[in-house]
Order: C-alpha cells, then structure tokens, then sequence
C-alpha cells in the first residue's frame, strides 16, 4: 500500500486537539495531515500541497484555513455555537467572515459537549433531545464526513493536481444485542411468573406458547433466520431449530459479517436479563459463532457502573470462545464520559460500538466512520477504536413510534446520505425484536428489506 500524500499543515500552536483532528480527516482523506510549527521547516517542505492555520510570510503557495480558540484548548462561547449554512454544510465556530471546519469536526468527534453539563435520561444517558445535532436539525447527516470532503474540495481548487481523496467501500454491517436468547426456555422462576402476568394481562396466546411450542418455534431464537439472510448459506446454529417462515433468499456474493454483543451477567440488577448461570447450550452456540463472526461482550446495566462486575462479564465470555475480547457494547447504551471508555479501557476493551442514540436515529458523533477516542479531560487521543451505528431497532420502533415501513425508510434515507462517501454503515438489532407476540409482527420482513437493500 502506497504511503499516504504527504501534505504539511502550518500552525504557531502544537496542541493535542489540533494534532487529533487533523489525524481523523486525515484517515478519511487518505493524506497525511502533518502539523509542523517551524515556519521555515514547512515553508521548505516539498509537497504537493500545504495549509496554514495562520498568516505566513513570503509567496509560498498554500491553502489557509481560519483558526478557532476551541483547537487551542479553548472553550466555545454561546455564539460559537450558532449553526449558519455555509459550502453546503452545517457550519459554526465562526472566525471572521469564515468558519472553522476543523473544529465543527473536533467538537463531534471528541463529544465535547457530552462533557458539559446536562439533564441525565432515566438511565443516566446524554439524550439525543440535548445535542447539538439534533436541536440543529443536522443529526440525519454525517457532517464530519461533509467537512472532509469540504477540506478536499477546498484543496483541489488550489492544487488541482493533487492527489484524488481516499474513497471508501460501501460496507453494511449488522451488529445484535443478545440479552436473551430464549423467550421461553431457560427462564426459572422469571418464566414462570411471566408466564402468569401474560395470563392476567390478556395474553393467554404468548402464555400457551411460552409453555407448549416446541424448542425450534422460541420467538426469540432468531439466529438460524438471521445467519440465512446474512450470506447465500444457512447453516442452522440450533440442533433443533428451523424458522417457522422461510428466510429471504440472499444475494449471491459474499456473506455478512454480523457482530455479536452477549449479555452474560449474574443477573444482580433487574435489567439484567440473560439467564445465569449461562446455559451448556447457549455457551456452545457462542463457541460457534466465535470461530466464525466476531463476538463482544454487552457489559450490564450494572457493569456500567462497577468495574469489578465488567471484568468478571469479558472473563466470562472470553473462558466460553477460549480467546481475549477486545470488542463491547453496552447494555442500554449506557455511556458516559469520560467515565465508561476509561472502564472498558483498563478491562482490555478496545472497539466499543455503543455511539448512537437510544432516543433518536443519526449519527451521534457526526460521522459513520470508526474513530479513535480523545479523552477530552486528559486532553490524548486514546487506543479505544470507536464504531458509530445509524439506528436500534428500539429507537424506531418505541422512541419515535414508527410502522415497520416507516423503519425501514427512515434507515434507507440514513443510508442515501451517507452512501456517496462510504465507509461502514451499522445498525443496532436484537434478536427478540421480530416475533408479534412480543408487539414486532412485521418487523421481520422490514429488517429483510434493509438488509437486503443495504447491502447492495
């Protein structure tokens, strides 16, 4: 693989904000975006390009870009925050007549505004109704991917030779949530009194199922359906199971590459909800799908809280697959900052796809891209990968209250505007979100359609 296009960025400041950023575009770009604060040293660079972020002496040809406080280690004011639209993008951190899209790109990357003061949801979450993105309009579109392109728009109109961006493949993804495998097996006391409930509540249909249907018609038990609709193969993951309705034929190319997130908790907290001790069976289940797809842990409800129970949970999965766990989401997306990624950290976690939004579908950091986190108190970027989703299942269905067709357009539109710069494209599902009973009847053959769709 040839070296990235070198291209010197000149700037009288060497700030670590300064230094994440331009790394971030420059992954997207596909250039290398390297600081330098000699002006003599820059000046006397050979490339085909260069930027300054501040006022440089003789005729040195070069691109110049504003400079905002916020990438100095300042801190934006109400009016720094004002949204005007500018180049086609969402723009603010104005300095002068123009705007810097450096810093719009640090502020969502770094969720800077996560780390102010803000009314908690009843799960302690930042909710979407609080961002920035949201208040302004703009979540539905990836605005950090817009800023890259705006920069490389930017620099062709001055070096029209220049070497042409990085493109990237389209590339869906779909990632499950297994909090419970089984709607009706395994269930010990909790079935029994669910049972009951369904009996009081009217629903004597999911009551004589929970007690009669056999293994292979568990509406919860999903995976051979799913695993069919990922790739041209279905190889059942149930000794007994069969769907109970023909999957959707899949395309003929190559298969998907699900992520697993297993919810293996001792089942202490009330939202907890997997059965524990973890069943023989379900364990050879995860042992199988290890050797093939990639499988992470979805710390609980109160492993977000308690890092003695968030060790115990990966050391839980990782003596089940036999190997290290390195990927996580969390249950309820519960994340605070810097608070939880310090946690997954120091328990060896680094991929962590839990940036997105339980009340609201978009893009949470601006962008569909994998990124690394900056710790904005200790002002470094760390070795914790971050992986945006676009949707839950949850968010579309009980947040915003949408049909199945209603979903499946507002994913399809999510993916219509991120498409022309591609990259990764995820959604969040659980495998308990399908069967009617459970108030998803319909839902199947929408999730089938995205997939279908997105991976086109």
């Amino acid at each position: 693989m040839p070296a990235p296009t070198l291209i010197p960025v000149f700037s009288r400041h060497r700030h670590p904000r300064l230094r994440y950023v331009l790394r971030e575009l420059g992954r997207d770009l596909g250039y290398d975006l390297r600081l330098m604060t000699d002006e003599k040293q820059w000046a006397g660079t050979e490339a085909g390009a260069k930027i300054a972020l501040a006022e440089v002496g003789g005729a040195e040809r070069h691109l110049r870009l504003p400079a905002h406080k916020l990438l100095k280690g300042g801190a934006p004011s109400a009016a720094d925050l004002e949204v005007t639209h500018r180049d086609d993008v969402f723009a603010f951190f104005p300095v002068g007549n123009e705007f810097d899209l450096l810093a719009c790109t640090f502020f969502h990357l770094s969720r800077y505004e996560e780390y102010q003061p803000f009314t908690p949801d009843a799960h302690g979450r930042f909710p979407a109704g609080a961002s920035h993105a949201l208040a302004n309009g703009y979540l539905h579109r990836p605005v950090v991917r817009e800023y890259a392109a705006l920069l490389a728009r930017r620099l062709a109109a001055v070096f029209p030779t220049l070497t042409a961006p990085k493109t990237h493949a389209w590339n869906f993804r779909p990632t499950y949530d297994i909090d419970i495998l089984w709607a009706f097996r395994h269930r010990g006391p909790r079935g029994l009194a669910a049972g009951a409930r369904d009996l009081l509540t009217g629903h004597a249909r999911r009551a004589w199922r929970r007690f009669a249907a056999a293994p292979a018609q568990d509406p919860f038990f999903s995976l051979d359906f799913l695993h069919a609709l990922h790739g041209p193969e279905n190889h059942s993951l149930h000794p007994a199971s069969a769907p109970e309705k023909a999957p959707p034929p899949a395309h003929e190319q190559e298969a998907l590459k699900p992520i697993w997130f297993w919810l293996l908790t001792d089942r202490k907290h009330p939202h907890d909800v997997n059965p524990y001790p973890i069943p023989p069976e379900q364990r050879a289940i995860i042992g199988r799908l290890a050797k093939t797809d990639t499988v992470g842990i979805h710390p609980g409800y109160r492993a977000a809280e308690t890092p003695a129970a968030l060790r115990e949970e990966i050391e839980r999965l990782a003596t089940i697959t036999g190997r290290g766990v390195s990927h996580s989401r969390q249950h309820f997306l519960r994340l605070r900052f810097p608070e939880t990624y310090r946690m997954l950290r120091n328990a060896g976690i680094t991929h962590d796809y839990t940036m997105g939004y339980a009340d609201a579908a978009g893009w949470r950091a601006g962008t569909n891209l994998p990124f690394s986190w900056y710790d904005l108190e200790r002002e470094e970027t760390t070795g914790l990968t971050v992986h945006p989703f676009a949707a839950m299942d949850a968010t579309l269905r009980s947040y915003l209250g949408l049909s199945p067709a209603e979903a499946r357009d507002r994913v399809l539109g999510l993916a219509a505007g991120v498409r022309p710069f591609g990259g990764d494209f995820q959604l969040l599902w659980h495998n308990s979100s399908f069967d009617e009973l459970f108030g998803w009847g319909g839902w199947q053959g929408a999730y089938a359609e995205m997939v279908r769709a997105l991976r086109r």
